[in-house]
């Protein structure tokens, strides 16, 4: 494996092939998702869907969300205006992504 040096001196192996989050993500989106989801918090407990909601549940939620999204931007309609639907789709889609992994897992096992 491969090292990395810096001018200071240290060393570290190199980061080839490794997950950059800080390239991959937005904090700008991440910053408006996580006020979306501090409010939620208000209605519900805070990590309830790390107890398990079925991938059918947050696949309905997801279309929901993004046909209210869609329409209020191209029908000119003014569906929950005051909901973020972007924010709730980024949620059930983590949501489906973390229960598929899930299953993923398991079927390894």
């Amino acid at each position: 494996m491969s090292s990395r040096k810096f001018n200071t001196g240290a060393v570290r192996d190199s980061d080839e092939g490794k997950e950059n989050y800080i390239g991959a993500i937005s904090f700008t989106a991440l910053k408006r998702y996580v006020h979306f989801q501090t409010e939620a918090a208000k209605k519900y407990p805070d990590g309830n869907w790390r107890k398990g909601i079925p991938l059918e549940e947050f696949e309905k939620s997801l279309m929901r969300h993004l046909q209210k999204y869609f329409s209020n931007k191209y029908d000119g309609t003014s569906i929950e205006p005051d909901v973020d639907h972007l924010s709730a789709a980024w949620f059930n889609l983590q949501g489906i992504i973390h229960e598929e992994e899930k299953l993923n897992e398991k079927n390894k096992g």
